[in-house]
């Protein structure tokens, strides 16, 4: 029975190492993507074929998930949150900064959406809690400055990726009521849906046609031709980022719980960047890679006395 259990633990955290995995490529094999179409398109397949396959997980598995009417209203503000606002800011992000730049900046929602529990829902900060906000922020501090400690990054990208990342936070304080109430799969399926219905009037109006060019910093992928690197950076990030990887973690969640789950977030910013070097030959300079451990640090010092202060209360 021990043994079993061990063995359920170990397949959990293997689908959280899947889940980060597919999130921590996704950011590079977006900019990759932009390289063939604007941010419109991009996001509308990318959700298109998202939800096809989330639809048909749910009539195979999950037909029925009752959910009352005023849920709704819930859910529309969820979708506006999370697909619509945060794929906004990310995509357009990617489109003007790295994506080593923009995966550190994504990682630390879990710290301002504390800060948003502390302001709307008065839980109270530790002092662990404030170091580990003060250090991220000095991390994003040296993540977008040169060794001269100047702004060498597009400040429009930097802006967006942090619209990206509040529009997440309130994504989180909806979610966090919504989840008890409505199974995941069925959640992610109904926002993605919204979603898509909110881009569809600006994807048909400013949408572009899909032109086969792939920058020439794409090394590992200078084999194959333009057409198969987009359609495959789509499915990279329509099958694997947007559906496998949620649906992962959302039974990891069901499973160890959100604190635990969410420590493994830590290391998408370095997928991020070992995907950046190996695939488009970015090299991080030694100003960035301290910025990174920096934020890396602040989000484990607040995880850990997040779990911590779980375990005392449970």
């Amino acid at each position: 029975m021990k043994s079993n259990k061990k063995l359920s633990i170990v397949i959990v955290y293997l689908f959280l190492v899947f889940s980060m995995i597919c999130w921590g490529t996704s950011y590079v094999f977006t900019a990759i993507a932009l390289d063939c179409t604007n941010p419109l398109t991009l996001i509308s397949l990318r959700l298109l074929i998202s939800d096809i396959l989330l639809w048909i997980v749910i009539l195979l598995f999950f037909r029925k998930c009752p959910i009352h009417k005023k849920d709704w209203l819930y859910l529309f503000f969820l979708a506006l949150c999370e697909p619509f606002f945060y794929y906004i800011g990310e995509t357009y992000a990617l489109d003007r900064i790295s994506p080593v730049v923009a995966a550190p900046i994504i990682a630390t929602i879990p710290i301002f959406t504390m800060v948003a529990m502390i302001v709307f829902w008065k839980q109270k900060m530790s002092i662990k809690n404030i170091v580990g906000v003060v250090l991220s922020l000095v991390g994003i501090v040296f993540m977008i400055v040169n060794k001269n400690m100047e702004i060498d990054v597009d400040i429009l990208g930097i802006v967006l990726i942090f619209f990206a990342v509040f529009s997440s936070v309130g994504y989180g304080l909806i979610v966090n009521d919504l989840s008890s109430r409505i199974n995941p799969i069925w959640l992610i399926a109904v926002q993605n849906t919204i979603g898509l219905f909110l881009f569809c009037p600006l994807w048909l109006k400013f949408g572009e046609m899909i032109d086969y060019r792939i920058s020439s910093e794409t090394m590992f992928l200078s084999a194959y031709s333009p057409k198969v690197i987009f359609w495959g950076s789509i499915v990279i990030l329509s099958v694997f980022s947007s559906t496998i990887a949620f649906i992962l973690y959302s039974i990891s969640v069901s499973k160890i719980g959100i604190t635990k789950s969410a420590v493994f977030t830590n290391a998408i910013p370095i997928i991020t960047a070992l995907t950046a070097f190996f695939i488009t030959g970015e090299v991080m300079n030694p100003i960035k890679i301290f910025g990174m451990l920096v934020i890396i640090c602040g989000l484990i010092l607040t995880q850990i006395d997040s779990e911590r202060t779980a375990r005392t209360s449970g």
